[in-house]
């Protein structure tokens, strides 16, 4: 078999992600993995094993049907014409229908992607070829052309999303302009531990913009990967790109790919209601929602960010704050992963995060925001239980302002990394959670943003810095 077919095979078909993409769980399920984004599911897997009989084949997708059935969700899965045993016809057989046009599976190796001096990639005259940024001015206008093209291997809406709209790091967008419009667009990400760069997208036969993802692609070893520190992923020597008969498989064609394999996309939809319409999570960053909600707060509740003036805010009168220092060890607590149930942090968050849930209205979602990193935005009935996503933000963590939010602020809570204090407020909540709260952490600081006598609030200087 083709060297480039079976590198493809192993690490991108048989790749189980790092990390999740944001607001989905991924699992994995014999030979194969089920992503579930709560709106919608995805199988993959690498070629079933030559002795799988068509039975096997066939009780295996009636089994992850009832699998997605259980969860309310439609699926795609994926087949691809070079496998020994196909799963094409035993998914037509049991209800799945095909989705757009077969396309084509183009790889190439960086090396062998002709780049450099030749007029193939050049930008026409008048235009110019950037990377997307946030606080591009012409956002509309780059949804309603990628909206008006495709098909794609991947939607840019679903890409970004995957990667909470971080730009840069395992994703890259580019732009072709000219003065006054927005010609094309094109998006391509890191797959991950794996060698390859995937080009999941683009609007036309936009090869201009191979140089600048070849040089990405020679220096992306450096990514984030998985939910640790980062460490460096693989040197990537492959790009990858999925394109039905036309212009944009001819153009990749032209400057190097090959033609392996087809693949094409089947669905299937369980009956019942429609699943919600957007993931269970999603990440606010570079975000007007998330800028508003930060803004909306800072003017409610006077919020003064400061080291040394405590409290930061004007706690309002339907408000109980407790000193939280007594049971913080920021070396064991500050990530607030894999602690121990009994830890005083976790059951704190399990707290909060029960509280809340018990307090939102249906279908209500929650922010969680923080003044200098990325936030979220999230449906609490849909994030933290089993089979769902984790629950994003925390009550408390060392080193910032944490903020879970409703959009209209009638509750939620505040923490003060600094002062070691949690305040919670809304009269709902409360009723929910002030008695557990007091249990686990002992020392009420104030109420209603008077001091109660048992801790004092001293400032160290008159004004906020």
């Amino acid at each position: 078999m083709d060297a480039l077919l079976t590198a493809y095979d192993e690490q991108v078909r048989g790749h189980v992600p790092e990390r999740a993409p944001m607001g989905a769980v991924v699992e994995q399920d014999g030979p194969v993995l089920r992503s579930h984004y709560g709106t919608h599911g995805t199988v993959h897997h690498t070629p079933l094993p030559a002795k799988t009989t068509p039975t096997e084949v066939a009780e295996l997708v009636r089994r992850l049907q009832s699998v997605f059935a259980a969860r309310g969700e439609p699926v795609e899965w994926r087949a691809y014409s070079h496998d020994s045993v196909a799963v094409g016809e035993p998914l037509r057989a049991a209800g799945f229908t095909a989705m757009g046009p077969e396309r084509t599976l183009l790889l190439a190796d960086l090396d062998d992607v002709m780049v450099a001096g030749t007029g193939t990639v050049a930008p026409p005259k008048g235009m110019r070829v950037r990377r997307l940024g946030y606080g591009y001015h012409r956002e509309r206008e780059l949804n309603r052309l990628v909206a008006a093209g495709g098909p794609y291997a991947r939607g840019l809406t679903d890409v970004r999303e995957d990667h909470g709209n971080l730009l840069g790091w395992a994703l890259n967008v580019q732009l072709l302009e000219a003065d006054t419009r927005l010609v094309g667009v094109g998006w391509a990400e890191a797959v991950g531990s794996t060698e390859f760069v995937a080009v999941r997208g683009m609007t036309g036969p936009h090869t201009e913009f191979l140089p600048d993802w070849v040089r990405w692609a020679r220096n992306s070893h450096a990514l984030h990967l998985g939910s640790g520190p980062p460490r460096e992923a693989p040197n990537r020597r492959y790009l990858m790109a999925e394109a039905p008969d036309g212009p944009i498989r001819d153009a990749f064609l032209a400057v190097g790919f090959r033609a392996v394999s087809t693949v094409r996309s089947y669905a299937w939809a369980p009956a019942g209601p429609p699943l919600a319409a957007a993931r269970p999570v999603s990440m606010l960053i570079g975000d007007r929602d998330h800028d508003a909600r930060c803004a909306e707060f800072t003017a409610r509740f006077a919020f003064k960010p400061s080291y040394t003036y405590y409290p930061a805010i004007e706690e309002p009168p339907d408000s109980v704050t407790w000193h939280v220092g007594d049971v913080t060890d920021t070396h064991s607590y500050r990530l607030r992963r894999n602690l121990p149930d009994d830890h005083l942090v976790a059951r704190l968050q399990r707290t909060i995060e029960r509280g809340l849930r018990a307090c939102v209205r249906p279908g209500e979602q929650l922010y969680s925001v923080r003044w200098w990193h990325q936030g979220y935005r999230f449906d609490p009935a849909r994030v933290g239980g089993s089979g769902q996503p984790p629950w994003p933000g925390a009550a408390c963590r060392e080193g910032e302002y944490y903020k879970l939010l409703t959009r209209d602020l009638r509750m939620g809570t505040f923490w003060h990394s600094w002062e070691e204090s949690l305040c919670v407020f809304g009269a709902e909540l409360l009723a929910e959670v002030e008695h557990d709260l007091t249990t686990i952490l002992g020392t009420v600081m104030r109420r209603g943003g008077r001091n109660t006598g048992n801790v004092w609030t001293f400032e160290s200087r008159s004004d906020p810095v």
